[in-house]
């Protein structure tokens, strides 16, 4: 059975593509993005998503 990858494999493996955003022509870098999400009792909960964060969408993640 393989071993699961952990997040700096995952993360070492898409840049070494080397992708670059159509739009603005940056190197597109990943990293982990946390939402809060509020269930119907009123509790929060986090969800983790890995994103790709270029000069396009970088204030929408990174404030």
């Amino acid at each position: 059975m393989a071993r699961p990858q952990t997040f700096g494999a995952k993360i070492a493996h898409r840049e070494k593509t080397g992708t670059t955003c159509s739009i603005c022509g940056q190197q597109i870098s990943y990293v982990k993005h946390y939402a809060n999400v509020k269930n119907t009792d009123g509790n929060v909960k986090y969800k983790q998503k890995v994103v790709g964060i270029c000069g396009c969408n970088k204030k929408d993640y990174l404030g």
